[in-house]
């Protein structure tokens, strides 16, 4: 990739973070630092969890669902947890400016699909188990996850991370806007894998690779597949780790 052209992805990419985290620097409510735990009704039934504005989610695959929020007592009423139709959905309600802990922890039996954003933060507590995963994050989020499933299509968009670990037959992935798809540690077959505007994933896979890197996109395979398709320009990278 030429110097010019890194100068630009640089530049606009600067741009993107910034008006992703905007929110987060705008004066908002304070935590008062009395933390505490509370205990959420689960209303409904669902297969996706979406959460977003600067929280920070723990999820447990477990017989017995359950959702708990460990947080400052005055904002306990601005994190939302909620099920409408088949998604939980957890955010804040108003800006958070600072606060001794905004954790809200979620037991679930089973889920398809987690979408983080927003500055969101989600970690996995064991091993999540199941046939076909949706994952994505964007907006400044971090994903990371154990997953042991068919197969697993996710994405990562505006300076987000998503690292994945366990194992999988089938594995997609698109990464862009300066974003991170870490799945070294992600055992797959075959992984289909796309990386652009400044992203970089990392794969690792036994029996088949396709690769797409452009606009400065970067692509690192572990393993020794034995069939490979590689798609790359001047501003593009693929290679072996």
């Amino acid at each position: 990739m030429t110097t010019l052209s890194k100068i630009i992805i640089a530049a606009l990419l600067g741009a993107l973070a910034s008006s992703c985290n905007l929110d987060f620097k705008i004066s908002g409510i304070k935590g008062n630092g009395n933390v505490t735990t509370e205990q959420r009704q689960v209303t409904g039934e669902y297969t996706e969890i979406k959460i977003s504005r600067g929280l920070d989610v723990y999820l447990t695959q477990s017989d017995t669902p359950s959702i708990s929020v460990e947080a400052d007592e005055n904002l306990q009423d601005v994190i939302v947890t909620e099920v409408d139709g088949d998604v939980l959905k957890i955010y804040a309600n108003q800006n958070i400016s600072s606060s001794a802990s905004k954790k809200v922890m979620v037991n679930f039996d089973k889920v398809s699909r987690i979408k983080a954003t927003s500055g969101s933060d989600v970690h996995g507590t064991n091993t999540i188990e199941g046939d076909h995963f949706v994952l994505e994050t964007s907006s400044g989020s971090d994903m990371e996850l154990d997953i042991q499933a068919k197969s697993i299509d996710c994405s990562s968009s505006s300076g987000s991370e998503l690292d994945l670990s366990g194992s999988t037959t089938d594995f997609i992935a698109s990464a862009s806007s300066g974003s991170d798809i870490d799945a070294e540690n992600l055992s797959t077959e075959s992984s289909h894998v796309k990386a652009s505007s400044g992203a970089g994933i990392k794969v690792n896979t036994s029996k088949e690779l396709i690769a797409t890197a452009t606009s400065g996109g970067d692509v690192t395979y572990y393993g020794n597949p034995e069939k490979i398709e590689k798609s790359d320009n001047v501003s593009g990278s693929i290679k072996k780790h």
